[in-house]
């Protein structure tokens, strides 16, 4: 999950804080104000989910780019980079009517098809049935 090698773990490393410094942000953001906030009956800021969708676009563009190149984004193995995106892309993908921005990307859409469709994450998914979310 961290490489096999001190250079593979430094990518792995370096992904981890991209997606934990650019793109948890605005989907977290985005999740809150599309699918939290309603669901509790709180309030939304409109204009949040509009920047929210405009800085988690710039993010996947780079990833795009990056997928383009190597099968995961820490290289040509699937790692904890990789793994960190499932829970909250799920929601974008699945809940919230917002799967255009990943699958207007083609290398973004197959690698989000291939690591949603580990059994492993599939198994995560039976044991956590939320029927709101």
């Amino acid at each position: 999950m961290l490489g096999k090698t001190i250079e593979e773990r430094g990518l792995v490393e370096q992904w981890l804080e991209v997606e934990a410094h650019n793109y948890y942000p605005p989907i977290y953001n985005l999740v809150m104000h599309v699918l939290v906030h309603p669901y509790k009956g709180e309030p939304f800021d409109p204009k949040v989910i509009q920047e929210s969708e405009e800085k988690l676009g710039k993010v996947l563009d780079i990833y795009e780019e990056r997928l383009s190149k190597t099968k995961y984004l820490a290289g040509d193995f699937f790692s904890l980079a990789d793994l960190s995106h499932l829970p909250f892309t799920h929601y974008l993908m699945n809940h919230m009517k917002k799967g255009y921005m990943v699958r207007e990307r083609k290398h973004v859409s197959a690698w989000w098809d291939d690591i949603s469709n580990r059994p492993s994450w599939k198994k995560v998914l039976q044991l956590y049935k939320d029927p709101n979310f």
